[in-house]
């Protein structure tokens, strides 16, 4: 190319990209963090170097919404980029789709940032774990199919002669596709819909190896699981986010079995104290129930004896009842007496007894006034004794001395 026909800032910056792209596929790349931003878009700019380089870095919104811990700066990460160029300032930086903590220390810093985010949001609550049931008849069991969990669990099982039936749901237990498949295994037990009860877990294992069992979507699964579930990963020492979002942690694989299982010969002792024990409180209640009819019975009185009271209790009361009638009647009469005494003295026939008459008009009416009759009219009379009739010679009275004195007046 010569210099008639020079290349353009953008078309130079253009293919080195383009060559870059092609020349470096996605790639992982160890690091620490540094001036680490998050934007407001969601968006993650930061810088990852070691002791002697650097290179700029950015982690756009979606893929950083899947990390399950929060990246700070100064942590060690090992990050999964694609290697381009920044059009604008003409610088390479490295595009981001995934980032692990790397190192001990930055694991462990993710992990305590997941669980606290977990726990806020009621994932470990004790009021939404469930009971195990008592005696389930199949177990299910998350695990890998040749890992040591599944061989203790089914040795448990065996040694108790447990009358339950177990259900492998194989699943990688370490490693990067770990999670996926645990979260797939554990779905295929509720759809199957067998199992009472799901084991998930794995024999020992370094901090690494049992990672799995901490990662947000088993961590999820688990706690959203409508089977009861244990959660038996690694050793007792062990702790993962899975032991604290399951219904109930056992220490190992083998407490898990134990958990889950009665062996027959615990279930038939169980009977036979049950058993005995039903015997026991039977003979108690029936010899209880033997002193209170025998106390009962001595308080009984013959049927005659019940009549014979309540003869004499009849005539007791019609004694009482005669003699209170008897009382009222006497009383009764006395007042009807000096009632009748009272009303005779008071009667028409004692005001005529004591000289008083009554005079009557032929019609029968009572004459009260001298004003009522006329001269020569006839009057019956009544006294005491009988009656007889008289004849108006003359009137006087109050009336007729008004009526005189009026007329000499005139």
């Amino acid at each position: 190319m010569d210099r008639s026909t020079p290349l353009s800032v953008t078309d130079l910056t253009r293919q080195i990209k383009g060559a870059l792209e092609n020349v470096f596929p996605p790639l992982w790349v160890e690091g620490e963090l540094s001036d680490f931003t998050s934007a407001a878009s969601g968006h993650y700019y930061f810088t990852l170097k070691d002791e002697n380089s650097q290179i700029s870095c950015v982690m756009f919104r979606r893929e950083a919404g899947r990390l399950s811990f929060l990246p700070e700066k100064g942590m060690s990460v090992l990050l999964l980029g694609r290697l381009t160029v920044y059009e604008a300032r003409g610088n390479y930086q490295l595009i981001a789709e995934d980032m692990e903590p790397r190192g001990l220390g930055a694991i462990m810093q993710a992990l305590e940032q997941l669980r606290i985010r977990l726990e806020g949001e009621g994932l470990f609550d004790p009021e939404r774990k469930q009971d195990l049931p008592a005696f389930p008849t199949c177990v299910g069991v998350v695990t890998s199919a040749t890992g040591a969990a599944i061989k203790d669990i089914m040795k448990v099982l065996g040694d108790r002669d447990a009358p339950v039936r177990l259900l492998l749901s194989p699943a990688l237990v370490q490693g990067k596709e770990a999670p996926d498949s645990i979260v797939a295994a554990l779905d295929t037990l509720i759809v199957n819909g067998e199992a009472e009860v799901i084991i998930v877990g794995r024999g020992g294992g370094s901090f690494e190896d049992l990672l799995a069992f901490s990662d947000e979507k088993v961590v999820r699964a688990v706690a959203q699981c409508p089977v009861p579930t244990v959660s038996a990963v690694g050793h007792e020492i062990d702790i993962s986010l899975c032991d604290l979002s399951a219904d109930v942690r056992a220490p190992t694989p083998s407490a898990a079995a134990e958990m889950v299982s009665e062996s027959l010969e615990g279930l038939l002792g169980g009977l036979e104290y049950v058993a005995s024990r039903l015997v026991a409180a039977t003979r108690i209640a029936v010899g209880e129930a033997r002193s209170h009819v025998a106390a009962v019975g001595s308080r009984l009185t013959h049927p005659r004896h019940i009549l014979e009271q309540g003869k004499m209790r009849l005539d007791d009361l019609s004694f009482r009842l005669i003699s209170h009638t008897r009382v009222r009647l006497t009383e009764s009469r006395s007042e009807l007496k000096h009632l009748a005494g009272l009303l005779s003295s008071l009667g028409p026939q004692a005001v005529l007894d004591r000289g008083y008459a009554v005079v009557m008009k032929g019609d029968g009416s009572v004459v009260r006034s001298p004003g009522q009759v006329r001269e020569g009219e006839g009057l019956d009379v009544r006294v005491a004794e009988g009656d007889f009739g008289v004849e108006v010679m003359g009137r006087s009275g109050r009336g007729e001395e008004e009526k005189r004195g009026k007329g000499e007046t005139k």
